[in-house]
């Protein structure tokens, strides 16, 4: 017997639907999870606080350097003394949306980006800003900056950010002027200049393509910052999310790759993330393909193991924005029969 904790972000669709969105999906053996265990609210928390908690480290964690920690690549970082500066800079595209510039991010999963697009505006930002310090890109979609030193600002998540005014999401000053937000909002517009005039952009355009307009600076900090675990509990991480690996591996854990059927044999946690694209984009068709695919790939199994007594405890956690749940099963809700089903549609949260 084993005990499973499965992180699902978007998991709760955040705008009010008239029919509910989960409605006509089929979703039983979730509903039954939902329905037989004991939910507790939570407090708004971002995924990687909330998975920093589970695996007993401290919330002063920086998304930058566990991002870049968890990558495919991070062995070329191995040199790094664990003090370095870090910065996410996406490339993000910005339009007009009436008097507002909204911004919006690429999906890698489609291959909005090219590999050769990605390195030759990653050379021009070295050419044109190596004074920021040094730029690499791990993904098409996932770009570093190695500062040349730190930077007095605060940054908003590009997950905070996406499809919203990007005015009210730039860099706040921290204390002191030096290298603050100012520094960062000029840096940001001259980036954008150089990106606006850059070939990559010019071929996109013309192909009907968005351009690469813009780098969203954010999560920054440094790796020697991350709290050594008190204790993980013994669990294997299984995720895709180079944010989760990251973590992972500054817990000392080596992450493998999302398998319910090696997840219901030891003790585990999960996340599984292919909700939250759809649900940032309030994509309903895209997130209820992702939840069909969840109940038969995981909630199914889940459930079934569940009931015939291989896994004696699941947890469930959904972190929101605004709130979140967790949910329990210890080995006793086998027997609570009386507990009917909870569907998405009749789940609230207040």
């Amino acid at each position: 017997m084993s005990q499973l904790v499965l992180v699902v972000p978007g998991l709760v669709w955040p705008s009010p639907q008239a029919p509910h969105p989960a409605g006509e999906i089929p979703h039983d053996a979730l509903a039954r999870l939902l329905g037989r265990g004991r939910r507790h609210m939570e407090p708004a928390v971002s995924c990687e606080h909330l998975l920093a908690r589970l695996l007993g480290m401290g919330r002063h964690v920086s998304p930058a350097a566990l991002r870049r920690l968890g990558e495919e690549n991070a062995g070329e970082y191995a040199q790094d003394d664990g003090k370095a500066h870090w910065l996410c800079a996406d490339p993000v595209n910005l339009s007009f949306m009436g008097v507002h510039v909204l911004l919006d991010e690429f999906n890698e999963d489609e291959g909005e980006i090219g590999a050769a697009e990605a390195a030759a505006l990653v050379a021009a930002l070295n050419e044109e800003f190596g004074s920021l310090g040094h730029f690499s890109a791990s993904t098409p979609t996932r770009w570093y900056l190695r500062m040349e030193r730190p930077a007095n600002a605060r940054f908003f998540p590009l997950d905070e950010a996406v499809c919203r005014p990007v005015q009210d999401y730039l860099p706040l000053s921290g204390e002191g002027d030096e290298h603050g937000a100012g520094y960062w909002r000029h840096m940001l517009n001259e980036i954008q200049v150089m990106l606006h005039n850059h070939p990559v952009n010019a071929a996109r355009e013309a192909a009907g393509r968005r351009p690469i307009n813009s780098v969203w600076f954010w999560g920054n900090g440094v790796q020697s910052t991350l709290d050594a675990p008190d204790a993980h509990g013994g669990l294997a991480v299984q995720a895709v999310d180079p944010v989760t690996r990251g973590l992972a591996r500054a817990a000392g854990i080596e992450p493998e790759m999302p398998d319910v059927n090696r997840s219901l044999r030891a003790d585990t946690l999960v996340v599984l993330d292919t909700l939250a694209f759809p649900v940032r984009h309030l994509d309903l068709m895209r997130w209820q393909d992702a939840l069909a695919a969840l109940e038969q790939g995981w909630f199914s199994p889940i459930a079934q193991a569940f009931y015939r007594g291989a896994l004696h405890h699941f947890s469930l956690y959904v972190p929101g924005e605004r709130v979140g749940f967790s949910l329990t099963l210890g080995r006793g809700a086998r027997w609570n029969f009386w507990r009917k089903p909870l569907s998405l549609a009749d789940l609230t949260l207040i």
